[in-house]
């Protein structure tokens, strides 16, 4: 059945394939690298993806980068090439439009590398957000939505670290990237349409923000369950992360393989360096005890060494009521109006953030938070009427005969 696109009507997807695959250039010397570079200048756009290896590793392992850039199509080779700093430098020079679908890997690799993210970023994945119901999106989902293509996907899982690449794996690395602009093109056009575009750039600064943040900050505060710690426990649980971060990073696997998240919250909330209390805690009865106990004890009293000046400060995730029932029927009100304005709801905002705006109202969240959904477009949007049905001063009624968008707003 032909997939119905809302700007061309009913249209069968075009499945494609590279007929000329071998028309890229392959990029595995530092000569070839700086002619690639020379030709990347003075190009305006540039689509940009990359191929990792994830698994068993404390960081991604970078096998593969794609570029396509008007007629240029490259694979650059991050094994052979050499130090790879000019084209990192290249993508944050301003000089061109960067376009990328789902940007946090690729911009991870960008920041680790040079600390910096490009200025002119286009995400499709969000763009997209802003004009359908489907967020976060798959680049095959939104080529069959917007361009009617459907590209194979039978290298997904592939070894991206072998060499040499296969045809196949040429032919799905080059399709990742080889739309990107013309589908950047379309989802600038609709957003101008809709006058989105605002929208859109602010978002994608607060993505960036949120993106250097979590790049430049310890992620020992996001460790699950450790709200209700007080600040020595804090303070022990953060000596027991960067012990476990170190050996993880030395040894090139993940964190979870040297202590998982609930033994360091576990420990922490023991508070102690006594080896035999922490051998006699559930999960830590484990062939390389003789070795990490006297590790994790060391790192128990560092922690207690400290004055309480030096104790982190409490969690700032503040405590509220629930107000279950309520942010259950404003969240269908949230959905309802994304519907409307054909935008994903996902992209807007979830319970947890329902529940901070009725806390503001209510005068039970600390005044100091500004609710995410009182910021920028989303207020635009939903924060002000969902303020005006906290209210009063706006009502809900059910439309019998639109079972599929049901809810309507009434003032007053």
């Amino acid at each position: 059945m032909p997939y119905k696109n809302a700007l061309s009507g009913e249209l069968p997807i075009q499945v494609k394939v590279f007929p000329d695959v071998m028309s890229h250039h392959y990029i595995s010397t530092t000569n070839e690298l700086q002619n690639l570079l020379h030709q990347l200048r003075d190009v305006p756009v540039i689509a940009y993806d990359t191929e990792f290896i994830s698994e068993n590793r404390y960081y991604p392992q970078l096998c593969l980068i794609q570029i396509a850039a008007g007629e240029i199509q490259a694979l650059i080779d991050p094994f052979s090439v050499g130090s790879l700093e000019a084209f990192w430098e290249l993508l944050c020079d301003d000089r061109h439009e960067i376009v990328v679908h789902a940007c946090r890997s690729e911009m991870e690799f960008c920041y680790r590398a040079i600390h910096r993210l490009p200025n002119k970023l286009f995400d499709v994945q969000v763009a997209a957000g802003f004009l359908c119901n489907d967020y976060p999106a798959g680049y095959g989902t939104l080529l069959e939505r917007f361009l009617k293509i459907s590209l194979s996907k039978a290298e997904s899982r592939t070894v991206w670290d072998k060499r040499p690449l296969t045809a196949l794996q040429i032919e799905y690395a080059l399709g990742d990237v080889h739309y990107l602009e013309q589908l950047s093109q379309t989802l600038q056009t609709r957003l101008a349409e809709k006058k989105r575009i605002g929208w859109y750039a602010n978002e994608m600064e607060r993505i960036k923000q949120f993106l250097q943040n979590s790049f430049e900050t310890p992620r020992w505060r996001s460790l699950p369950k450790i709200s209700a710690l007080k600040p020595r426990e804090l303070a022990i649980l953060r000596e027991i992360w960067f012990w476990r971060e170190n050996i993880a990073k030395k040894r090139n696997l993940p964190s979870s393989r040297i202590l998982r998240d609930d033994l360091v919250v576990e420990l922490a909330r023991r508070g102690t360096s006594d080896e035999k209390r922490i051998a006699a805690v559930r999960g830590m009865q484990r062939s390389d005890a003789p070795r990490i106990l006297p590790e994790i004890s060391a790192a128990v009293n560092r922690a207690l060494a400290l004055s309480p000046e030096e104790y982190p400060p409490p969690s700032d995730r503040f405590s509220f009521p629930q107000y279950s029932v309520m942010a259950q029927l404003l969240y269908a009100a949230l959905c309802s109006i994304c519907q409307q304005n054909n935008i994903s709801p996902q992209l807007v905002g979830g319970l947890g953030d329902i529940r901070e705006l009725i806390a503001a109202e209510l005068g039970t969240l600390p005044p100091e938070i500004k609710p995410s959904l009182l910021k920028g477009w989303r207020s635009e949007l939903v924060g002000s009427l969902l303020g005006d049905l906290i209210n009063g001063r706006t009502t809900i009624q059910i439309k019998r005969n639109s079972p599929e968008n049901p809810l309507s707003f009434v003032k007053g």
